[in-house]
């Protein structure tokens, strides 16, 4: 490719054009002295297509792939070959005497290349209520790598935390932005951080909203005091009873309408700025129902308390759950009353024996997780595999499960079946690129081993789902990891070593325990087996397989272990012998109530699923924070450990948990405490005594 000597038709056109408005200034040059006449230079924050050339300290360049030069990801051209091809020196493409352009920008808002980040107590940000203006955390978009923001677009971050107490922190943008890593919000829990000078935040406080001035009082018709006893079919409200949008009740003598989410806030029909609304006088009849044997409250009546059942001759009354969709639906139903005996009357209110529901950390109460992955299925023969022929079967004859990163670049369709009956053995089969390059992927191949590799994979199993990914030889450069972690296709990926100006850079090496509320599923730390623990975290000549574990139950997190293949390999190859002790080592940790096994993937939707799907107790029954997209997106069975009052043991009381009509199994702890695991999206969870 050669340059033009002379500013010729439209380039020398739109130069004269940017004179005339004022944009371009020409240096006159004295000297015939031939100078460089660069391309445009490279600018961070830019979008190049393929082909494109660019100048960057004196050096000309090409664009190797189309990309975006995100503002802090150092993506230069002289930092990074596989993006941009180096064509040469400035000084190779000359001309003599030409105007030195001096080009003189319009200003427009820009987000600072030195962001001006910022972390703060959530207690002191702004809080804000959710009055009709403000919509629900499930519709404001999240945040989004690569996305452009206008100024004044409200966002929510990608990792964002909802109480119905402290409610949700939303964003704002003040400028116009292309967003990047450098300018990611980040809710930590407890603070946030952020770049100032590209966002604004605010808490949406749920139930709390800003005082406001009407422009004129409402005048309200008093009510009449009715003769009769007011009878509604809508339920009464109840201070402790959590109300969303659109569902109604009724107080003193008149039916209110939930605006939004609202708990512990009294009706009033004065006020119009207020979580309710007024839709008028309840219609009064005498207290004496029609006299049919099945009467019925509307969908989303608030519950048993607060209310009175009808009262008809000959019929006894009790409220029953069910589920209509997403609503929870509560009914009076009526049966024949059994003729009179001289047994006792139940104990009114015995279904609220439940004191306190709270999830636990790990599934079934366990103290710690582990997860083991078996690197390189598809590398070896299948008549002789032992990922197929040893570790499937020891696995499955004592219960346990595992993970299996395939290279599916190597896989037979014998191989392709055997992962089929891994899977139905419980296993997760993991992604580990279609063709494993060495030393590490390029960036230009992200797109074709990651997701090529997760399309091979539900192509020849049924549209199996690969949502965990383990990096080729444990690196990946920044930019693999940014396209993993704002990847759709996977929920987390095993941590790797970072690369350094085109070295692996071992200090980075992460390993280690995953901390129980880990936030970053996309760098899950891990321990490698070595037959002599050359690498390990533990000393060499250690167990390392059973340290691993030991370690994550005293820590109370997550220990995964990575493997190869065990009797027969070509690197790093477990001893069968020892392979089996680790097993049976694992097995009685998990027997005796100490540890959950399972695969990296399930373990990352329990870890999200418990903070995202909260439960809620009430009144005997708990529902389950499932409108938000994140439950949604991890949903999976969670352990909730309940206490209840002291049980008459006389009376041979006993407790059992009914979910969508299923009797769940409830496992004693002691001192009036149980467990049992429940899947959120199923419905609401019904506590019960028995007899």
């Amino acid at each position: 490719m050669i340059k033009t000597q002379h500013f010729t038709g439209a380039k020398k056109a739109l130069l004269l054009s940017f004179a005339a408005t004022g944009l371009l200034s020409l240096a006159n040059t004295a000297s015939a002295t031939a100078v460089c006449n660069p391309f445009e230079p490279w600018a961070e924050g830019a979008s190049y297509a393929s082909g494109k050339t660019v100048t960057y300290n004196n050096i000309d360049y090409q664009a190797l792939t189309a990309h975006t030069a995100y503002v802090g990801a150092n993506w230069n051209p002289a930092a990074s070959p596989t993006l941009w091809k180096n064509l040469g020196t400035c000084s190779s493409w000359t001309v003599s005497n030409p105007p030195t352009p001096t080009i003189n920008p319009t200003p427009t808002p820009t987000p600072s290349t030195s962001p001006t980040q910022v972390t703060v107590l959530e207690s002191q940000v702004r809080k804000y209520g959710p009055c009709t203006n403000i919509p629900n955390p499930d519709q404001t978009p999240y945040w989004t790598f690569g996305a452009v923001y206008q100024a004044g677009t409200h966002i929510r971050p990608s990792n964002y935390i909802y109480s119905h107490y402290q409610g949700w922190a939303r964003f704002t943008a003040k400028v116009t932005h292309t967003s990047t890593p450098a300018t990611r919000p980040i809710d930590n829990g407890t603070t946030l951080t952020y770049d100032a000078a590209i966002w604004d935040v605010e808490f949406v406080v749920p139930g709390v909203c800003p005082t406001r001035s009407p422009t004129a009082t409402p005048t309200t018709t008093p009510t009449p005091t009715p003769t009769a006893t007011p009878i509604s079919s809508i339920g009464a409200w109840n201070s402790t009873t959590v109300y969303t949008a659109g569902q109604r009740v009724s107080h003193n003598g008149r039916t209110f309408e939930a605006k939004w989410w609202v708990q512990g806030q009294t009706p009033n029909a004065a006020d119009q700025w207020g979580p309710w609304k007024d839709l008028g006088a309840i219609n009064l009849t005498t207290a004496t129902p029609s006299p049919t044997p099945d009467q019925t409250t509307p969908p989303c009546s608030s519950g048993p308390q607060g209310t009175t059942p009808p009262s008809q001759p000959g019929y006894i009354w009790e409220w029953v759950i069910t589920i209509d969709g997403a609503c929870h639906r509560g009914e009076w139903k009526s049966k024949p009353a059994p003729t009179p005996t001289a047994s006792a009357s139940p104990t009114p209110g015995s279904h609220a024996f439940v004191t306190s529901v709270k999830t636990t950390t790990w599934k079934n109460g366990a103290k710690g997780a582990y997860s083991l992955v078996h690197d390189d299925y598809c590398s070896m023969p299948v008549g002789t595999d032992p990922y197929i022929k040893i570790m499937d079967p020891e696995l499955k004859n004592r219960g346990l499960v595992a993970g299996f990163a395939v290279i599916t670049g190597n896989c037979s369709p014998q191989h392709w079946a055997a992962a089929k009956q891994m899977i139905a053995n419980g296993h997760e089969i993991i992604s580990h690129s279609r063709n494993h390059p060495d030393p590490y992927i390029n960036d230009a191949e992200l797109e074709a081993q990651l997701n090529g590799s997760a399309a091979d994979i539900a192509a020849n199993l049924d549209g199996y789902k690969a949502s965990y990914f383990v990096w080729p030889s444990d690196t990946a450069s920044s930019t693999g990891t940014n396209f993993l972690k704002y990847s759709s296709q996977y929920l987390g990926g095993r941590a790797s070593h970072l690369l350094n100006n085109g070295n692996v850079d071992y200090t980075t090496m992460p390993a280690g325990i995953n901390p129980p509320d880990f936030i970053n599923a996309y760098r899950i730390k891990w321990d490698l087996f070595t037959v002599d623990g050359k690498w390990s975290l533990y000393p060499m000549g250690s167990e390392i397989l059973n340290l691993h574990i030991d370690a994550a139950i005293n820590q109370g997190g997550w220990a995964t272990r990575t493997m190869h293949s065990v009797d027969t390999g070509y690197w790093e190859t477990a001893p069968l012998a020892r392979y089996q002790a680790h097993l049976d080592y694992a097995k009685a940790k998990v027997d005796a109530g100490e540890l959950w096994m399972d695969t990296p993937s399930n373990v990352i939707k329990y870890r999200f699923a418990r903070e995202f799907c909260k439960p809620a107790l009430n009144d005997g029954q708990l529902f389950f924070e499932t409108w938000a997209p994140e439950c949604k997106q991890y949903a999976t069975p969670i352990t909730l450990e309940f206490s209840t009052r002291e049980l008459n043991q006389e009376a041979k009381e006993g407790v059992f948990v009914i979910q969508n009509g299923k009797a769940l199994t409830v496992t004693p702890k002691g001192n009036n405490t149980y467990l049992v695991t429940a899947d959120p999206m199923a419905g609401v969870v019904t506590f019960k005594l028995y007899p």
